[in-house]
């Protein structure tokens, strides 16, 4: 990281607002840098004719928002002066030394920090990099109608029973292809996990690859579905996206988020809506946090105008018009409760029970980043070749250990 950089930004940015010069972020342009879902549904016109600052909204996908931010780093560049941060964001950007520290325009007073939480979500050694913006359990939502359809009135509390669910709904032609899952690390993540298994111990071995782990029967349980097209051949052809297949009417369960039910239940997107309903992952349960942030790059000229813009992206409008056009739940204590008293959050006392089921995974290890993407390849791979889910475990946990001493030399 820049250090001589960073001081130099933040005592210019302390002198100038001191001096009453807030007023120099007009007239400025700066570049936002987001997957689709970042970007803000309405406002931005707006915010720019209030605050004289333009705002460049470049939309890609994560993959490759991290390489953006990646190689521009390593030209001593800033690839958006805000980067939109989630997902694998830690290893990949934040661990990196490619975000700037917020800690002293955290502790201006702008925001009311008690008001956000996972305030500390995307911290290291102290440092904060980003202000939350949204929060995300990895969550399984399903229609409650398709279910009852195939003679069930609840949803699985065991892997055994959903495996059982999905395929009495197939074979009685409720629904053709009735798991919509993607061929990613999520698919195995959140079986394993919720299953029990811890994935690492405290020196960060691979314990999912032991010999009768819990991690093994979530592989051999995902290559079954694969195989006998409980999920869509669509998946395995990387055509489309879960979210897209369920959207479109395709599944009995869905691998969602926290705020995907309304989205479900959205009638201008969902062929499902109105019954869809979360459904507590089975046995004992754990997912993993996925929240959002919002910071700026270690390398942006416009760091006055980045506040500025980063300050109304979350303030209670702009939250509330992202989760009403996408679901993604506000990381603001005030805003969700705000929806929650107004009915607005569908599934709430679910969110609160499933939150209590945690297992957060070593998001911020530097090695994670390039490993979880292989996690990915691996699994598909694996699901399109036939290949046994034991050899993808294996080869995995192989994988990670190089990684790991690789990293840690």
């Amino acid at each position: 990281m820049k250090i001589s950089k960073l001081v130099s930004t933040l005592v210019l940015f302390v002198f100038l607002f001191s001096l009453g010069f807030a007023g120099q972020a007009q007239d400025t342009t700066i570049s936002f840098l987001t997957p689709s879902w970042g970007v803000p549904p309405n406002g931005v016109d707006a915010f720019a004719e209030e605050s004289g600052i333009t705002v460049e909204i470049q939309s890609v996908q994560m993959a490759d928002l991290f390489s953006r931010v990646q190689v521009a780093s390593a030209a001593g560049e800033a690839a958006a002066d805000v980067i939109f941060i989630t997902e694998e964001a830690i290893s990949n950007v934040v661990a990196t030394g490619n975000m700037l520290p917020l800690n002293d325009l955290l502790d201006n007073g702008d925001l009311d920090l008690g008001d956000f939480e996972f305030l500390d979500f995307f911290a290291i050694d102290g440092d904060r990099y980003a202000v939350p913006s949204y929060l995300q359990l990895v969550m399984m939502d399903y229609n409650v109608a398709k279910l009852a359809e195939a003679g069930y009135d609840a949803p699985p509390t065991t892997w055994g029973e959903f495996d059982e669910m999905a395929r009495a709904a197939k074979e009685q032609g409720v629904d053709e292809y009735p798991i919509a899952m993607n061929a990613i690390h999520w698919s195995w993540w959140i079986i394993a996990l919720s299953m029990g298994d811890p994935m690492f111990d405290e020196d960060l071995n691979p314990v999912f690859a032991d010999e009768g782990s819990k991690a093994r029967e979530a592989m051999a349980l995902l290559y079954t579905w694969f195989a006998d097209e409980l999920i869509s051949p669509e998946i395995l052809a990387g055509s489309i996206s879960q979210h897209s297949i369920w959207w479109s009417g395709v599944g009995v369960f869905h691998q969602g988020w926290q705020g995907s039910v309304r989205v479900g239940n959205n009638p201008d997107v969902s062929a499902h809506a109105p019954n869809v309903a979360y459904m507590l992952l089975p046995e004992v349960g754990n997912t993993w946090n996925l929240p959002a942030g919002i910071g700026i790059h270690v390398d942006s000229e416009n760091v006055e105008a980045a506040w500025e813009f980063i300050k109304w992206y979350v303030d209670d409008q702009n939250m509330i018009d992202i989760y009403n056009a996408v679901g993604l739940y506000p990381s603001r204590i005030s805003v969700s409760s705000a929806l929650n008293e107004a009915d607005a959050i569908e599934g709430y006392d679910v969110m609160v029970e499933q939150a209590m089921r945690v297992n957060d995974l070593p998001r911020a290890e530097l090695w994670w980043g390039p490993w979880s993407s292989s996690v990915s390849e691996h699994i598909r791979e694996g699901a399109v070749t036939g290949a046994s889910s034991d050899d993808v475990i294996d080869a995995l946990a192989e994988e990670w250990n190089e990684l790991k001493e690789e990293y840690m030399m």
